[in-house]
């Protein structure tokens, strides 16, 4: 049976601590999201509903999947001695890029 390498405290330090980044991006770019759709109050009838709720959800939605999946990676390759601290990296990339396409999403919904 092979022995299993652990990276050093310093890696895992790093990669807990972008996680905890990973978390404040995410929260913060729901909110920011989240304040942009308040603009459906001054636009009457010519709002799409539909897209400024499914852009909304859409980063509700990525924020939680890049952040669970950021801590699985985090936690497989923590196990073999990998390095991980890509993968919160990764998520935090993908959460501004959705947070980005549904500002605009809102915007194009609201015009």
């Amino acid at each position: 049976m092979a022995r299993t390498r652990y990276p050093d405290a310093n890696a895992r330090a790093l990669s807990i601590l972008l996680i905890g980044v990973q978390l404040a991006v995410s929260i913060i770019a729901t909110y920011l999201v989240t304040l942009q759709t308040f603009s459906v109050a001054g636009c009457g009838d010519r709002c799409d509903y539909d897209l400024v709720t499914a852009a909304f959800r859409g980063t509700i939605i990525a924020a939680s999947v890049a952040l669970l999946g950021s801590i699985g990676v985090v936690v497989a390759r923590s196990r073999q001695g990998l390095p991980s601290w890509w993968a919160p990296v990764a998520g935090m990339v993908l959460v501004m890029a959705a947070a980005t396409l549904a500002v605009l999403l809102v915007r194009l919904g609201t015009a």
